[in-house]
């Protein structure tokens, strides 16, 4: 979630946010974008056309893991569910 938001597509806006505030997002994206997840999409009622809303109330408060995380690619997303 942290790199998600971190780096933007288009012209949406970047937004720095720590590991419990991007979590929701994070799970977000993994539950739309991995096959083994279609089961869960359906019964949560996403698709391509549905809108979340998330809420991030922390920045990089901990800027040394923030880097770690979003530069140096630690602790990467599930390959498998």
């Amino acid at each position: 979630g942290m790199r998600i938001l971190g780096n933007p597509l288009g012209s949406d806006e970047r937004i720095i946010s720590g590991e419990s505030g991007a979590v929701t997002t994070g799970i977000v994206s993994l539950i739309m974008t991995n096959p083994k997840l279609a089961g869960l999409r359906q019964v949560l009622g996403l698709d391509k056309s549905s809108h979340v809303l998330v809420f991030s109330t922390e920045g990089d408060t901990d800027r040394r893991n923030y880097r770690r995380i979003v530069w140096d690619g630690a602790y990467p997303s599930p390959a498998d569910c």
